[in-house]
Formats: structure tokens, sequence, C-alpha cells
């Protein structure tokens, strides 16, 4: 329930600071885009003052009475207005873009504005009357209209053909540092959103774990406290051989949680890096031979081991490594058919001894491979496999991972579902 609220609250998050970044650099574009065609709408102003003045000196013929009326108050915008509206009323002279382009093209040089533009003459709805090119599209950019007439019927303006290498120049650097703080802020809620997800998948395996432990030792509890019973209740005081069975039973039953206790601290302290192996050059044949018999006496099926030992001395802590191999026998056990087979096998490589235990049980799926290796990696299938029949909640093949680990070496596992299982234990050797 928290990792899911953490979870909404990372994405909720996320979106909101790539809108604001968003919002944050629209309006930033939209602010240089202003700023670029409010000085290239100032230095239209200009031009259409210049050429309104050149003109009326050729058509007015020195009849130059109606000019300051015309112009109004001394505003640029207005002046230009009015000498237009006066020009054309009076004169029937209208305004010349091609002239206005010539002095916007001069004042555009000195702002450093680019000067690839139209110069447009629109009506009141701002529909396209003339322009003096035809270099413009829908990707111009276009200034604010400087009216020619008293009645706002007509304007002109300039379309910014390319204002977009200005842009990038400017926007660049803005871009750039916005790019750099949202890859930053990507990676840290993917690895937040990674982090929560690995906290579910830990927490639902810890469930389980805990589910299949206490399910696992329940049994062997089970008959200590049966066991008890009945010894204390006298009711077998008489009957000596039953007595000792159940002696047996409780002491079998102690030694067994005993042994998955002392596991679990094992692997904490391998875990923690606080164990210390005692490393030795122990024989290996009178080691596999044991356990094979040991194999042989616990199996309720047909059996059959085959040992081909090529190297017989290894540097490694005896009892861990024991118990290590002796897990992969366990399994081979476990997880067998009808008739078992396994084979041990150890060989020499340029820098460690491999020993090889196969088996032809129901192997392992791809997906199990990933995991079972893992602390609490069996606990995650041990629903199915209680069904199956097989019990225990996954420590061993962790143990083994830990003790190859602590040794420097490595275990790894190659499988075929319903062929057979093979795992090898890497043992470095004495350099």
């Amino acid at each position: 329930m928290h990792s899911n609220r953490y979870r909404n609250v990372s994405i909720v998050s996320a979106v909101a600071v790539l809108l604001l970044l968003a919002l944050y650099m629209w309006m930033t574009y939209r602010s240089v885009t202003r700023d670029i065609t409010e000085r290239a709408s100032a230095q239209l102003t200009w031009a259409m003052f210049y050429e309104s003045y050149q003109r009326a000196d050729l058509v007015t013929q020195g009849d130059t009475l109606s000019l300051p009326e015309a112009r109004g108050n001394l505003s640029l915008d207005s002046s230009v207005e009015g000498m237009n509206d006066a020009l054309s009323r009076k004169y029937h002279s209208e305004i010349s873009l091609d002239t206005i382009a010539i002095f916007v093209d001069s004042l555009l040089s000195v702002a450093h504005i680019n000067r690839d533009v139209t110069i447009q003459e629109v009506n009141a709805e701002g529909k396209v009357l003339r322009q003096n090119n035809d270099r413009s599209s829908s990707w111009s950019i276009k200034t604010k209209p400087v009216s020619i007439r008293r009645d706002q019927s007509k304007a002109v303006l300039i379309a910014l053909n390319n204002p977009y290498p200005e842009l990038a120049q400017r926007l660049s650097p803005l871009f750039l540092i916005s790019a750099i703080i949202l890859g930053f802020f990507a990676i840290i809620i993917i690895q937040l959103l990674r982090f929560i997800t690995e906290q579910e998948q830990m927490t639902e395996l810890r469930n389980d774990f805990s589910y299949a432990m206490v399910h696992d030792m329940k049994s062997p509890l089970s008959s200590i406290i049966m066991g008890a019973h009945f010894l204390h209740s006298g009711k077998v005081d008489d009957k000596p051989q039953i007595k000792e069975k159940y002696y047996s039973i409780i002491e079998s039953e102690a030694e067994h949680l005993l042994a998955l206790v002392n596991k679990l601290l094992t692997i904490s302290k391998l875990e923690n890096k606080k164990l210390i192996l005692n490393k030795n050059d122990i024989d290996l044949e009178p080691i596999i031979d044991d356990l094979v018999e040991k194999a042989k006496a616990k199996a309720t099926k047909p059996i059959e081991v085959n040992t081909v030992l090529e190297v017989k001395k290894v540097m490694a802590d005896e009892q861990y490594l024991t118990e290590a191999i002796a897990n992969l026998i366990d399994n081979a056990l476990k997880y067998s058919k009808d008739e078992i087979e396994i084979n041990i096998k150890t060989f020499d490589t340029d820098k460690n001894v491999l020993l090889k235990v196969r088996d032809n049980g129901i192997g392992i799926t791809k997906e199990e491979q990933q995991v079972i290796f893992d602390k609490f990696g069996r606990a995650a299938i041990h629903e199915k496999n209680r069904k199956g029949g097989v019990s225990g909640f996954g420590l061993g093949l962790n143990y083994v991972d830990q003790v190859m680990q602590a040794h420097g070496g490595k275990v790894t596992v190659s499988s075929e579902k319903d062929k057979y299982s093979e795992f090898t234990l890497y043992i470095p050797k004495n350099v």
C-alpha cells in the first residue's frame, strides 16, 4: 500500500516537473520571440516614417501645411498613421512596400536581426492585401501591425521568415541546461521507481519466505511436542522400544531444526563478511564418498551415483565446502524423477578446480534460474513446490553461493526443463 502511494507520488511529481519545465521553456520561447518582434517592429515604424516623408516631399510639391495637422500627436506611430492617411486621402499616394523593404533591410542589419523578411499590407481582419515578395510562410513570425489609416482599416507588418537561428542561439543554453536537469531528474525517478519495485518484491519474498519457513518448521516442532507429550505422560514407560523410538524422533527433529538455524546464522555471517574460513589442502574423495553413501541411505527411489575425480585435492574450508556439496546432492534427490542418476565430476582449469554435480531430474526453468541463488528465491515458488511434495524454503543454494563467494569462487547452473540440472562450483587454486 505504502509503495503504491510512493510510486504514484513519484509519477505525479515527475509529470508535474515535466509540465513546469515545458511551461517555463515555452514562456521563455515566447519572451525571446516577443523581444525579436518588438525590435523588428520598432525598425519597421522608423522605416515607414522615412518612406512617408520621402513620399510626401515628392507628391505634395511643397504643400506641407497639412502635414503637422495630419501627424496629430508627436508619437511615431501616430505620425506614420496620420501622414499615410493624409497622403492617401488628399494625394491618392499609397505606401511603397519596396521602399519600406529597403529601409527595413538597413535598419535590421544595424539591429542584428535576420534580414530575410517580407513586408505585408493587411486589412483590419489581418488578411494580406499585398506584399513585397512571396517568401513568407506559415512558419514566419509576424510583428505587430503598424496602422496607416485613422480608421485602422489598413496596416503594415513584417513577416520574419527565418528568425530561428537567432532563437536557437539565444535559447540553446536554456535548452541544454533544461535537458541536463531533465536527464538527472529522469535518472533519479527511474532509480526511485526501481528501488520501490525492488522493495515491493523483497517484501513479498520475505513474506513468502516467512510463511514457508514457519510451515516447514511446524512439522518437526509438532513431532517434538508430540513425542515429549507421550514421554511425559508415562504411557510408554513400560515399552522401552517405543520409548526409544520417540527419543530418536525428538533428537532427529531437533537436530534438523538446529541445522536450519545454523544455516541461517552462517548465511548471515557470510553476507556480512564476518565468517572466517579455515582453508586447508583437503582431499575430496573421502568427502564425496561419504556424501554419496548418505545420499543412497536417504534415497527412497532407485539411485545411481557416478564419480569421476580428475582433481582430488583443493584448497578450501572442509566444513563449509562439504556442506555446499551436500546441498547440491540433496537438491538432486529432492527434484528427481522415478529413477535418480547423479554424476559428480572434477577437473582442472587455469585458475580454478571445477566440481560439477549433474542430475537427471525435473530441471529448472530459465526464469527460476535467475533467482534460485537468492536468499528468498525458493520462497517465491514455494507454494507450487509445496503442493508438488518438495519441502524447504530455499536456503540451500543461497548457502552454496555465499560459501563459494567467501572462497573467492562462484557457483553456476545449467539446466533444461524436464531433462537435467548441472551445478558447477568454481574453487580457486591456491596461487
